[in-house]
């Protein structure tokens, strides 16, 4: 009897197991709800043969939807440039492949002003998709720009999700935006958070652009659901979804995907996970249109110009912070471009993060990556006094890797960098001559610069020397320079020396 008893309980736990998959939702897996797909920070078109690219990204996009009911892609932005081709077209390029790649919205960052204000709207009202900026508007009008949305509310037939999107003011000072005024970035994200919530947003994300490290204040206040932060070199995240802190994201090749439904209770819960766009073969469609692109490119910009006499690099971390060897190249083409009695650049101008080694080529196409933005030649009557303080405004820049960190021709700079900030500079010597504050000089900078852009307001107002060799494209005349010479072998030359680091 025993046996017969215990029969029927067996058979239900069978059952249970059989069926549990079917109906039995797991606190570890989604619910009925969306899947989110979002990628950034990829603007170069133009791989290395063993990196995964836009076409790849756009099988995986493919094969998440067909896989996933409701799958809607998402761009967070730092996408239009500054890249290669970009400094050609300003960007329409990716304009056109994000238009056959079909994100819901691309998140407006800093970056997409990387050919200008104007380029910006130029590119905005030539997608097929929004562009949304949530804290920029046009300074005249205070209205948004034109082109752009100042949110997005995605309708999903499960849940619907609002996205504010979080534009770095250095927008306008580093990347010379100067028509837009950045609205306080905290009343915008608690006004919209309110509003879209208002129009039945049963999740508000934030989408942030690179300059913003941490913003789990607004989702520790409710304010927000979770954050997407633009991943970019330096940020600690890519994701926070419900305080959960992810890392890995675009630079590493990654896409992710973010699950979002409502449990039982009517809470909202997350799943994310990453996806390896390398695992996905190449979309024909988009492979054959990059390919077109290329080809364009490749025809102008891969022929060798130069070889390389001595190995040096462009990282990032030896540029922004010290001199360096190919901003001492560039900076001397500039000057003898112009006929300068001296030059200051911005670093941030120079974007390759590569090492060249000694006995490899280099051609125009090495030199645009190098110099992607497109600035141009620019020459100011300046008193010795405001090329000192220029110079002491980018050496506060070196003091914390800021792309406004200056590389210098026929400058000897000996400063200390454990002074205050407008005092580190003990001695100055121009063309072998202690620098005359009083004196003037027709020192070169690039049209950015000259804008006051990057810190350099006290530029701004100096005296533009009119000359025919003025607004050419700077990466242009660098390759130029190096095509003429016929090989480089740029050294560091003692032109920015920090006392405070020499052995006492």
């Amino acid at each position: 009897m025993a046996r017969l008893s215990l029969l029927p309980i067996k058979l239900v736990f069978v059952l249970f197991l059989c069926l549990s998959p079917s109906w039995v939702v797991s606190a570890d897996e989604p619910g009925e709800g969306i899947r989110i797909l979002y990628f950034s920070s990829f603007p170069e078109i133009v791989q290395s043969a063993d990196k995964a690219g836009l076409a790849n990204l756009t099988t995986a996009i493919a094969t998440e939807k067909a896989l996933h009911r409701e799958t809607y892609f998402i761009d967070g932005g730092a996408s239009l440039g500054p890249s290669v081709l970009g400094a050609l077209d300003s960007g329409a390029h990716m304009v056109d492949i994000l238009n056959a790649v079909g994100p819901e919205f691309m998140a407006i960052g800093k970056k997409e002003f990387a050919y200008g204000y104007d380029e910006l709207i130029v590119n905005a009202l030539a997608s097929a998709f929004p562009l949304v900026t949530s804290n920029l508007v046009d300074r005249k009008t205070e209205q948004h720009i034109d082109g752009t949305d100042p949110y997005f509310l995605l309708e999903g037939t499960k849940l619907k999700v609002g996205f504010i999107a979080i534009t770095s003011q250095n927008a306008i000072y580093e990347y010379g935006a100067n028509q837009a005024d950045a609205l306080d970035s905290d009343k915008v994200v608690r006004q919209l958070s309110a509003e879209l919530r208002s129009q039945g947003a049963d999740a508000v994300f934030l989408m942030a652009d690179t300059d913003f490290d941490d913003l789990s204040q607004y989702r520790q206040q409710g304010l927000v659901d979770g954050i997407f932060y633009t991943h970019n070199f330096g940020n600690p995240y890519s994701l926070d979804h419900q305080g959960v802190l992810l890392h890995e994201g675009a630079l590493d090749g990654k896409m992710l995907a973010l699950d979002l439904w409502l449990n039982a209770q009517g809470k909202l819960e997350s799943k994310a996970t990453m996806i390896d766009i390398a695992a996905y073969e190449p979309n024909p469609t988009i492979a054959t249109l990059i390919a077109s692109y290329r080809d364009r490119l490749s025809e102008r910009l891969s022929p060798p110009i130069a070889q390389v006499e001595a190995t040096f690099d462009t990282l990032r971390a030896h540029v922004r912070t010290q001199e360096n060897e190919f901003g001492n190249f560039a900076a001397d083409a500039l000057r003898s471009y112009l006929g300068a009695d001296a030059v200051i650049l911005n670093s941030g101008a120079i974007r390759g993060n590569r090492r060249y080694e000694t006995g490899t080529t280099i051609n125009r196409g090495d030199i645009q990556r190098e110099l992607p933005f497109g600035n141009r030649t620019a020459l100011l009557k300046l008193k010795g006094s405001v090329l000192i303080e220029a110079l002491e405004h980018g050496l506060e820049c070196a003091s914390v890797a800021n792309g406004c960190a200056p590389q210098v021709s026929n400058l000897r700079v000996e400063y200390d960098s454990q002074k205050a900030a407008g005092q580190r500079i003990n001695h100055i010597h121009l063309g072998g001559t202690p620098l005359d504050p009083d004196a003037y000089y027709a020192v070169g900078v690039t049209d950015f610069m000259a804008a006051g852009n990057d810190g350099y307001s006290m530029l701004s107002n100096a005296e533009r020397i009119s000359s025919r060799r003025t607004n050419r494209a700077m990466w242009d005349l660098v390759a130029e320079h190096a095509e003429n010479l016929g090989s480089i072998a740029p050294q560091k030359e003692g032109r920015l020396t920090d006392v405070s680091a020499e052995p006492r």
